[in-house]
């Protein structure tokens, strides 16, 4: 059983308050029922909280609610790419779990080493993804994914052979996924941490 934070142990929003502590439009209760009914189960589900013991959302939950229309788009983004994406879950958590370690993104690092010890990922390898420090217990894939999004992320450019290495795992449709789950897990960095999100204590 999940432990949810008390609402008022610290400024969940970070320098935005809770959206539902306050009075919320109509479109955004209907952004804040969605992900309440979507969102917040597949969090738990994954092992870690998306609300507080009030029932409040916090992370990028209550940031997306404050502005329903780019809120609920971006939400649907990832979504879809959850969905629809050609990359299996260790593949897909490398990923994320590089970028959120360059941007210390704390709760987008809190969620999804939660999300990678649920799809089975070994500690190794997410402590080795959270300090830039791949290590021989990486799959060849977890390996080709992380380099990818490592040199991406800090150069802005893939070099050939990382290309090649990755279209070599994955395929062109899967290099495509890789760069959509990529955009997607920047913005979600870069919303955190601009307004300093916080995240629950992980062990």
């Amino acid at each position: 059983m999940l432990k949810h934070p008390s609402t008022g142990e610290r400024d969940w929003g970070g320098r935005l308050p809770l959206a539902e502590s306050g009075t919320l439009d109509d479109k955004q209760r209907a952004l804040a029922d969605r992900l309440h009914e979507l969102s917040v189960p597949w969090a738990e589900q994954a092992g870690f909280v998306a609300t507080t013991d009030d029932g409040y959302l916090i992370g990028p939950w209550s940031l997306l609610t404050q502005q329903p229309g780019p809120g609920r788009a971006f939400n649907d983004w990832i979504r879809a790419d959850r969905e629809a994406s050609s990359l299996p879950g260790n593949v897909r958590e490398s990923i994320i779990l590089t970028i959120a370690a360059f941007w210390q993104a704390d709760y987008e690092i809190y969620s999804h080493k939660a999300v990678s010890r649920h799809v089975g990922m070994s500690e190794s390898v997410i402590e080795g993804l959270l300090n830039h420090e791949p290590n021989d217990d990486f799959s060849a894939a977890e390996l080709a994914a992380h380099t990818f999004t490592d040199e991406l992320v800090r150069a802005r450019r893939v070099s050939e052979e990382t290309y090649r290495r990755a279209l070599e795992e994955f395929g062109q449709t899967g290099v495509i996924d890789m760069v959509h789950l990529i955009g997607i897990y920047l913005a979600m960095a870069a919303l955190l941490n601009a307004f300093e999100i916080p995240a629950p204590d992980t062990p």
